[in-house]
C-alpha cells in the first residue's frame, strides 16, 4: 500500500505548525510585558538592599537608568558610596570644556546631576583579566575594593543574575552581597529588556563555568 499522501500531509502539517508557532512567538515577544516574564529567571532583585558601598555596573544600553537608580540608593542613605569603572574610552565631545569627555567623566557628571557629591563617587580601574566583562569587573572591585563589607550590585534587570554571580565568586565569602535592579520590579520598564533574552541566557550558562 503507498503511504505516500499521509506521511505528505503530515510533514505539510508540521511546517504550517511551527511557521505558526514561529510567527505567533515573534509577536508575542515584541510586548514588553511578556519579555519581562521571559527574563523572570534571569532577574534577582531586593526591594530592601542596603551596603556600605554601591557598584554600578558599566557599559550597556541601560547604564543611565543604573546610575539613577544607584542615586536613589544614596539619597535613601542605603548606601554611603558608589563605586563606578574607570573607562576612559571617549563618550562625545565636551563643548563646554571643549575636549573629548571621557566615558567615567560622563557617568560621575550623571551622578553629581542626581545630587550625588563628588566624595561619594569612586572609581576602580579595568583589570582586564578576562573577555568576560561582567566578571572582569568583578575581579576588578575585589582587588581594588578590600575593606568593603557589605555591597549592592545596581545594574539593569536581566543582568542581575550574572552580575550577582560574578561577584560572589571574586569577593570573599564574609561580603555581603545583594542585587538591585535598577527598574525594582518593573522590569518592562528597562531599555535593556529590549535586548535579546537568548544570549543573557547564554552568558549565565557560560559564567557559571568560568567564574
Amino acid at each position: 500500500m503507498d503511504d505516500s499522501p499521509p506521511v505528505k500531509n503530515l510533514w505539510k502539517r508540521r511546517f504550517y505548525t511551527l511557521a505558526f508557532l514561529s510567527v505567533f512567538t515573534t509577536l508575542m515577544l515584541s510586548f514588553s510585558p511578556v519579555r519581562a516574564i521571559v527574563a523572570l529567571p534571569l532577574i534577582v532583585h531586593d526591594e530592601a538592599a542596603e551596603g556600605d558601598v554601591a557598584y554600578v555596573m558599566a557599559d550597556g544600553p541601560a547604564s543611565w537608568e543604573r546610575l539613577r537608580a544607584a542615586s536613589d540608593l544614596y539619597h535613601w542613605d542605603r548606601i554611603k558610596r558608589i563605586v563606578v569603572l574607570n573607562e576612559q574610552q571617549g563618550a562625545g565631545y565636551n563643548f563646554i570644556l571643549h575636549r573629548t569627555a571621557p566615558r567615567v567623566e560622563r557617568v560621575t557628571d550623571y551622578l553629581k546631576l542626581y545630587g550625588v557629591p563628588s566624595e561619594a563617587i569612586s572609581t576602580i580601574d579595568p583589570a582586564g583579566l578576562s573577555k568576560f566583562g561582567s566578571l572582569n569587573e568583578a575581579r576588578s572591585f575585589a582587588a581594588q575594593e578590600t575593606n568593603v563589607e557589605s555591597l549592592v550590585i545596581v545594574t539593569s534587570p536581566p543582568h542581575t543574575r550574572r552580575s550577582l554571580l560574578s561577584f560572589r565568586r571574586s569577593l570573599p565569602q564574609n561580603v555581603r552581597i545583594t542585587s538591585y535592579s535598577a527598574r525594582g520590579d518593573y522590569a518592562s520598564d528597562s531599555s535593556e529588556i529590549h535586548s535579546p533574552l537568548w544570549i543573557e541566557y547564554a552568558k549565565l550558562v557560560a559564567y557559571w563555568f568560568v567564574a
